[in-house]
């Protein structure tokens, strides 16, 4: 099976469409066009596939293997640069961290207070 007979026959089940009722929004003679290109014995031209982002709320893109597919709707997601993402995580992890080093700071004054005889080990 080809990427883009998998994605065709991902796209369809995700909407809940069989082979026919795609066969027909494509106006195509019968779901056997719609088999073919699933298992991958013939290909859908430029226009069908058009035809097919757009019922199926994708993009030409993702039908042939160039782009992720979204198993979720497409407005559950946000598209985001590659560096933009790293800094973002880079953020979070400094964040992170600085909560750590403040919650450490409060359970050391915690224990000096709890410990008020003892000096702290260095």
């Amino acid at each position: 099976m080809s990427i883009v007979g998998e994605r065709i026959r991902k796209c369809r089940e995700l909407a809940g469409w069989n082979q026919h009722k795609l066969a027909k929004a494509l106006k195509k003679s019968g779901k056997a066009v719609i088999s073919n290109w699933e298992n991958g014995r013939n290909d859908p031209s430029l226009a069908e596939l058009r035809m097919m982002a757009e019922l199926f709320d994708t993009t030409v893109a993702q039908l042939v293997g160039e782009a992720p597919m979204f198993e979720e709707p497409r407005e559950q997601y946000i598209m985001i640069r590659k560096d933009d993402l790293i800094d973002l995580q880079r953020k979070a992890l400094e964040l992170e961290a600085d909560r750590i080093t403040t919650l450490k700071e409060q359970l050391d004054q915690v224990q000096k207070v709890e410990e008020p005889g003892e000096e702290p080990a260095s």
